[in-house]
């Protein structure tokens, strides 16, 4: 939004100091970079900025920037604040909306009605306040939590400093520990990694391989000799892709699991795509793109990003790459952003996970029987559904939706009565938008009970 004015802003600012340079040494030749399929020009609106005043488990109030507006409140539906409350009932923490004047900290319950005032004491600064609690920090640094007390005084409770779970890393992302319903998937030491589909891959315990472990099986499923020389610092995972470094100045490469082949590519910070990768000169400002999918890397300039507003971070933020699709994005010094095909083919269509089980109780109008196949590309498709005896009760169609195809059966035929008791096999066919490469069909087994 602003971002977009300060881009055309600085690139315009770097075009005229360039034309009053004068040359010491030979001019070189632009780059040739590919010419945009398309390009979107940024919107340079500044939305408007809602200041939420107070957020709880059953609503919030918000006050808008127009002149002095008051602060208004808004319930979510259907949710009903906990009768309860009070500092030592914290189920009802959620729901407290937090004053602050100078040192005293005045908390009130939203639907009863219940008040506590915390001290702030001598030495401390108030930093936040989440339910009951008021999160302040002393002198030092250090951060404490206090509490209002039955007596109506104040417990302070300094918290000793904070201790990281995983040794600190220069590059790579910890994995997700959990599921918004608080289920650990996985708990595992800080370590390159990559999830495709259900499969999380990472270093092995030889040099140059990488292990994929399923996150619904809970076992490792596949090990792979990438032929890294070294435990790789960075993984990422793309279809039948693996791709590897062994820091920013390499070597790095990408491990085809479809040909079992090791293809060598240039180091530095890059991002995967389907069959090739994209990475940014820093120096030249060109945006490279390497195509490996026939084994052999050969690397073209794609575009020639503005000079200035350069951040920090694999894609300095001013490009983006479709791991799904043959498409790169990038903004342009004209407040735009223009799209450039890869021009590698797309891998064939292919289902990285499902969920089949059968409807307990079987499937009904109230209670459908609800598949979902996740592909790795979109597509249409047809489900059918077929007796024991091979008969089609029952056919479906539609199209993914983020490339994963859902259905839903309700137990009954297409003439709309119910289906017998009984084993159905489901066959899903699914052709690829794109146009490239074959259908792909799946097939398992439902019953109704």
């Amino acid at each position: 939004m602003i971002r977009s004015r300060r881009i055309a802003a600085m690139a315009l600012g770097g075009a005229v100091a360039l034309s009053s340079a004068v040359l010491a040494g030979p001019a070189h030749a632009a780059p040739v970079a590919d010419t945009p399929v398309a390009t979107v020009p940024l919107s340079s609106t500044v939305p408007t900025e809602v200041a939420y005043t107070w957020a709880g488990s059953s609503g919030f109030r918000y006050r808008l920037p127009e002149g002095s507006a008051p602060a208004q409140s808004a319930d979510y539906p259907g949710v009903v604040p906990p009768a309860h409350a009070g500092p030592d009932d914290l189920s009802s923490g959620t729901d407290v909306i937090t004053t602050v004047s100078g040192a005293t900290v005045t908390q009130q319950h939203r639907s009863t009605g219940v008040t506590a005032t915390v001290t702030v004491p001598s030495g401390q600064t108030y930093r936040a306040a989440a339910g009951w609690s008021v999160l302040t920090q002393d002198a030092t640094g250090a951060p404490h939590v206090l509490r209002a007390a039955a007596d109506g005084t104040t417990t302070d409770r300094p918290l000793c400093p904070l201790q990281r779970r995983y040794p600190r890393q220069p590059e790579g992302h910890d994995f997700p520990r959990g599921a918004t319903a608080g289920e650990t998937a996985l708990d595992r030491p800080r370590t390159a990694a990559a999830v495709w589909g259900q499969r999380l891959w990472t270093p092995g315990s030889t040099q140059g391989t990488v292990v994929a472990y399923d996150l619904k099986a809970k076992k490792n499923v596949a090990t792979v000799d990438t032929g890294a020389p070294c435990a790789p610092g960075e993984i990422q995972a793309v279809d039948t892709w693996l791709y590897w470094t062994c820091g920013s100045a390499g070597p790095a490469g990408v491990y085809d699991r479809a040909e079992g082949r090791a293809i060598t590519v240039p180091a530095g910070q890059a991002r995967l795509a389907d069959g090739y990768l994209v990475r940014e000169n820093r120096t030249t400002h060109e945006l490279l793109l390497t195509d490996f999918h026939t084994g052999t890397a050969t690397t073209r300039t794609v575009a020639v990003l503005p000079a200035g507003d350069q951040n920090t971070g694999g894609s300095t933020g001013r490009w983006a790459v479709d791991r799904f699709g043959g498409n790169v994005a990038y903004l342009t010094d004209r407040s735009r952003v223009a799209i450039v095909r890869a021009g590698v083919p797309a891998s064939p269509l292919a289902q990285l996970e499902a969920q089949t089980d059968p409807q307990p109780g079987g499937p009904s109008t109230l209670s459908p029987w609800r598949p979902v196949w996740q592909l790795n590309k979109p597509a249409d498709w047809t489900l059918t559904l077929s007796s024991a005896s091979g008969t089609v009760v029952r056919t479906v169609t539609g199209a993914t939706a983020a490339a994963a195809v859902r259905a839903s059966w309700d137990g009954t035929t297409d003439s709309g009565a119910t289906a017998p008791r009984g084993a159905y096999t489901w066959t899903v066919t699914a052709n690829p938008r794109d146009g490239e490469g074959p259908a792909l069909t799946l097939t398992g087994t439902t019953t109704t009970p």
